[in-house]
C-alpha cells in the first residue's frame, strides 16, 4: 500500500509542479509583451493565447495537491454535529463521489484530448498550436485528484492520518 502511496504523491507533485510552470509561464510571457508593446512598440500576436492554456492548466493540475492538503473549500456546519462515525461515513462518501465525477470528467476530457489528437485539431491562430495539448490538463488534473480520492479513502478506512 505504501507503493500507492507514493505514486499518488510522486502524481501530485508532477501535477502541481506543471501548474507552477504555467504560473511562471503566464509571468514570463505577459512581462514579454508588456515590454514588447510598451517599451518597443511591436505587440505580440500569441501571448493571449498561450496565457489561456496556461490558465486551463494553472485551473485543474493541482486539483489532487490541493485535497492532499484539504485546500478545497469545505461546509462544516453539519457535519461537525454528527457522532465521529456519522462524520467519518459523510467523510469517505465525499471522497467517493469526488472521486467517482473526478474518474467521469477525466474520461470524457481524455476523449476530447483524443479527438483533438486524431483529427489533428488546432487553434485558429497563427500559433496554430495543437489543441490535444491545450486539452490535456482537464483529464490529467482529474485523474490525479481521483488517485488521491482514492488514497484517502484507503487511509481513512484504515484509520491513517490523510
Amino acid at each position: 500500500m505504501t507503493t500507492l502511496f507514493n505514486f499518488v504523491n510522486v502524481v501530485n507533485v508532477v501535477t502541481l509542479r506543471l501548474a507552477q510552470a504555467a504560473i511562471i509561464g503566464t509571468l514570463g510571457i505577459v512581462s514579454f509583451e508588456v515590454i514588447a508593446r510598451y517599451v518597443f512598440n511591436s505587440p505580440t500576436q500569441s501571448s493571449l493565447e498561450i496565457t489561456e492554456y496556461f490558465l486551463v492548466a494553472m485551473g485543474f493540475l493541482p486539483l489532487a495537491a490541493i485535497a492532499q492538503t484539504k485546500g478545497h473549500v469545505a461546509v462544516d456546519l453539519f457535519t461537525t454535529r454528527l457522532s465521529p462515525i456519522g462524520q467519518r461515513f459523510c467523510h469517505l462518501s465525499t471522497l467517493a463521489l469526488t472521486a467517482l465525477f473526478a474518474a467521469i470528467v477525466c474520461w470524457f476530457g481524455a476523449e476530447m484530448v483524443w479527438h483533438a489528437y486524431a483529427s489533428e485539431t488546432a487553434s485558429s491562430s497563427l500559433l496554430a498550436f495543437p489543441m490535444w495539448l491545450a486539452y490535456l490538463a482537464i483529464p490529467l488534473g482529474f485523474l490525479a485528484l481521483m488517485f488521491d480520492c482514492l488514497r484517502q479513502i484507503v487511509a481513512t478506512l484504515r484509520d491513517e492520518d490523510t
